[in-house]
């Protein structure tokens, strides 16, 4: 498996790579003009060498020789990448604007360095025809000294494909006493299948990620007695597999329904009685198969299961051969691929069954009946710590608990330190012990059915520690600044990230753990064993190097490219070579500033959760040219940012949100190319120049301290995200009449605004009421500061879904504004956000609110009021909460008060809502 996906991931970096120098030759061509020979023949022979990649990916057995060919293509071609993005950035990028001599010199040396530049990707391209000439020449060599292994390796692959056990196979032999935690899932499949009242064909569809059992789900329905005993008199079960064949398929289907041979005839016009059953399908083209199902199964109740189905092409192929008739038939479709549960059940999604983790009491009760024998499964006292620490890498996994269960079980002393050795060396055993192989070997099923471009986007989760919730945003953006996902024609980098991100979900790689407002996920975790196979390829395509609780040794002749420093590192050994790292992350609290200062082909640099900062040498950030992304987010010490920040003129994300920088140097101004500009919660003084960042789309929170920084900001046409800060007890009429300018020049862009009025004072309102053309495409809305009533255009934002307010001291009436907004989902209402102590909902509005926060008012709630509602969120009520049984949708309720008989009427409440909601009720500190 290992060397099919050195290969492809190869084929991947040389692919990108020649598609850098294809556009380079087309976008750059007059400063090309001297070396677009060399380029192209770079271009084709990289083209070459990946096709040639590509097609060896497929075969199982590579030898060492090979092996360490492929290595070498790979270190070539991640070095090829570092020369050109350096390349491409130097001669693309232009000074600041400086007028005067000063600035007069500043365009000469860049001339000069333009020159130097175009003479040294002259002379580095020449190196790099060499190089990949000589692999080529190496290449030859050994493919003549192997023909007979060539010539033979498609026999070579039926071979190894004869004697190649498929790992699923054991989810159709589960015992009856290995069935734990099945028992609801399946009654509700059960349910579906077996419902009298529904007539039409409907589709069951189960996914979720490898190993969760969703084969052995799909087996027990199939198997139970009552389906076996004659309920469906067609029934099937078809394992589709990711290379199905629909031929073949179909045929397996025409077997196992018992279609009679005469039918078959009958349909093929065939009266030879010579021929067999196997002979007749054999010469019926793909829609005389699709006739032969569908005429057997029309008017008939059938049953059929399609088993690990990964792509919409089969599912559409094969539902055409499916009559819809009205006699209750049922399909089951088992996938790992969200797309195709969502295609397959495309009439009704009620019927999607996303298979879930075990539980750790499950976990517990399955690994026990997997290890102890009958009748009781006990386990020693003096093994079940050490048994639970097993489980928790399981996670929940039914597969690898009960695969892990089973190698215990085979041995018979059941000896602690056997136990120890085993929870020590679990992720080794995994990767080398024979019996826990098929582990990795059905979870890599879902690496290897990647495209070639979202390989990279997967093996990249493996820089984030066990268990850790990955943002959204910040995944893509690091995607975006290492060059993994870039734009393509006209479809910009971000949505491109996007949709590769949405994919890793649709095929359950990762699972969501958190939603925005509008649904989408905003956070996603890796399942420990799945984490285990990413940490596995990449250790052996030298994707990422983690430094964890020991010293980490670099494998001979690898560069480290990525680095990912987590908590209780000990380091790199003395005089680790790091002159190739693109990525460095940490998320440890004491980091040596040593490990990216001054490494030229950084990319990203994110010290998010580095606690200690240490002072930074001014020049620090001098050297890294091609850095795009650096975040300094929750330094809580740091006070400054360097000078040299302006240096980097490739930035386009810079994170200083949590730290206590309160003013940027004027340097920031230089860095043209910045597309976030994040800071806050604490107001951030900027130099001017500001509208020199043209590229922004996010800024703030700045101070807006000053008119002149209110017209910049107007210049900046592309914002979506701004949040600005005033201070002062009372703005001037030119700051009223500018932010009333600024929101109207905004408003085609304006996507999301924070507004803080730090002393309270009503004249900002003045300036909100007067805006000629408000921001109506905002979605999100924060307003800080007192307003006495909702300005005019509030209500006709149509497309705002999350809404926070304190400090507003509006009136009782303007809850109907806010209640009458369509697509408000989240509202949060804070301190002296409304003049009254009570807050009373009834009535239709807030149509699709789901989330509520509300902090320190009474609370009551009508019936019929908030029906969309899910999860409210009550602290510190003055008195009374009222009307929670009357919120029919709500899932959870969280309520935190030092008055005990609150807590207590709520906690009831809960207790015996229809809904079951969760209620969390955490203690306060009456100190």
């Amino acid at each position: 498996m290992e060397p099919a996906v050195a290969t492809k991931l190869v084929g991947f970096s040389f692919q990108f790579i020649a598609g850098k120098l294809q556009k380079m030759l087309e976008e750059e061509a007059a400063l090309l003009a001297e070396v677009q020979d060399d380029v192209r023949d770079v271009v084709a022979e990289l083209r070459s060498i990946a096709s040639f990649l590509t097609a060896m990916s497929t075969r199982r057995n590579l030898d060492d020789q090979l092996q360490n060919w492929v290595q070498e293509v790979r270190e070539v071609a991640y070095d090829a990448e570092d020369s050109i993005d350096e390349f491409v950035c130097r001669l693309r990028s232009t000074p600041y604007d400086e007028r005067g001599v000063k600035g007069f010199f500043k365009h000469s040396l860049h001339k000069i360095k333009s020159l130097k530049a175009r003479h040294g990707i002259a002379s580095y391209l020449k190196k790099v025809k060499v190089q990949v000439a000589d692999i080529r020449k190496r290449h030859d060599r050994y493919s003549h000294s192997n023909e007979a292994f060539t010539s033979s390796s498609s026999d070579a692959a039926t071979r190894s494909d004869m004697v190649f056990s498929d790992p699923r196979i054991i989810s159709h032999f589960v015992e009856e006493a290995q069935l734990v935690g099945i028992n609801q899932s399946r009654d509700k499949i059960m349910g579906w299948v077996m419902d009298e009242n529904r007539h039409e064909l409907t589709v069951i569809a189960l996914v979720g990620f490898g190993g969760l059992g969703k084969t052995t789900l799909a087996k027990t329905v199939y198997d139970d007695p009552v389906i076996v005993g004659g309920h469906f008199p067609c029934r099937a079960w078809i394992t589709v597999s990711q290379n199905y064949n629909i031929r073949q398929l179909l045929k397996q289907i025409i077997r196992k329904i018992s279609v009679n041979e005469q039918q078959i005839r009958d349909v093929i016009g065939c009266r030879d009685a010579s021929l067999n059953t196997e002979q007749l399908l054999n010469m019926m083209d793909e829609s005389q198969l699709v006739q032969t199902v569908r005429g057997h199964l029309h008017g008939k109740r059938y049953l059929l299961v399609f088993d690990d189905v990964w792509r919409t092409t089969a599912w559409e192929s094969l539902r055409i051969a499916l009559p819809l008739n009205r006699e209750g038939s049922r399909v089951i479709v088992t996938t790992r691929i969200e797309e195709v549960a969502n295609t397959s059940c495309s009439h009704n999604h009620q019927f999607i069954f996303k298979v879930s983790p075990l539980s750790s009491q499950l976990s517990w009760e399955l690994f026990r009946r997997r290890v102890f024998e009958a009748p009781d499964y006990s386990c020693p006292s003096e093994l079940e710590n050490i048994g639970k620490d097993i489980l928790q890498k399981c996670n929940g996994l039914p597969l690898a608990i009960v695969t892990i269960g089973g190698l215990l079980a085979s041995k018979p002393d059941k000896k602690l330190e056997e136990w120890k050795d085993l929870r020590d060396h679990l992720r080794l055993e995994i990767q080398t012990n024979d019996m826990l192989s098929k582990i990795n070997q059905i979870l890599v099923l879902s690496y290897n059915d990647l495209p070639y471009h979202l390989k990279p986007c997967f093996l990249f989760l493996g820089i984030f520690p066990e268990d850790y919730e990955i943002r959204r945003k910040r995944l893509m953006r690091q995607w975006i600044a290492e060059g993994i996902v870039s734009g393509i024609d006209g479809f910009p980098a971000e949505k491109v990230a996007e949709r590769c991100f949405n994919q890793l979900v649709s095929r359950s790689l990762v699972q969501p753990s958190q939603f925005n407002d509008s649904g989408i996920v905003k956070s996603c975790r890796v399942h420990d064993m799945m984490l285990d196979v990413i940490l596995s390829i990449s250790r052996k395509e030298n994707f990422v190097v983690l430094l964890k609780e020991h010293p980490v040794i670099p494998q001979q002749y690898q560069k480290i490219r990525r680095l990912s420093w987590q908590e209780k590192s000990s380091g790199l050994v003395p005089n680790t070579d790091l002159s190739h790292l693109r990525s460095f992350t940490t998320f440890g609290e004491e980091v040596p500033l040593t490990l990216f200062i001054k490494k030229r082909w950084l990319r990203v640099v994110d010290l998010e959760g580095c606690w200690e900062w240490f002072p930074v040498h001014p020049k620090s950030f001098s050297k890294l040219f091609l850095l795009k992304y650096l975040s300094l987010r929750n330094i809580t010490a740091l006070y400054e940012l360097p000078e040299s920040i302006g240096d980097l003129q490739n930035l386009e994300f810079l994170d200083i949100r949590g730290t206590a920088i309160k003013e940027l140097p004027n340097t920031i101004v230089k860095l043209q190319k910045l597309v976030y500009l994040l800071a806050g919660p604490r107001r951030l003084h900027f130099p001017k120049g500001i509208r020199k960042l043209k590229r922004l789309v996010a800024f703030g929170m700045a101070d807006a301290d000053n008119v002149q920084l209110l017209q910049e900001l107007g210049e900046l046409v592309d914002l979506q995200k701004l949040g600005i800060s005033f201070g002062g007890s009372s703005l001037s009429l030119g700051m009223l009449e500018e932010i009333s300018a600024l929101l109207s020049k905004l408003n085609g862009s304006l996507r999301s605004l924070k507004i803080r009025h730090v002393v309270s004072s009503d004249n900002l309102k003045k300036a909100l009421d007067n805006v000629a053309s408000p921001p109506l495409l905002l979605c999100k809305l924060l307003i800080d500061c007192k307003l006495c009533e909702l300005p005019p255009w509030f209500a006709s934002l149509n497309l705002v879904v999350k809404i926070t307010l304190s400090e507003t001291l509006l009136q009782p009436e303007d809850i109907i504004v806010l209640g009458n907004l369509p697509a408000l989902v989240n509202l949060k209402l804070g301190l002296g956000s409304f003049t009254t102590v009570d807050l009373g909902f009834y009535g239709v509005g807030f149509p699709r609110l789901k989330i509520l926060k509300i902090r320190g008012y009474n609370v009551s709630f009508k019936e019929g009021a908030l029906r969309s509602l899910e999860i409210v969120k009550i602290r510190f009520p003055l008195e009374s909460v009222d009307g929670i049984e009357h919120l029919h949708g709500l899932r959870e309720v969280h309520i935190r008060t030092r008055n005990e008989d609150i807590k207590e009427k709520v906690k009831n409440i809960a207790a015996n809502h229809p809904n079951r909601p969760k209620c969390f009720a955490p203690d306060v500190d009456l100190d």
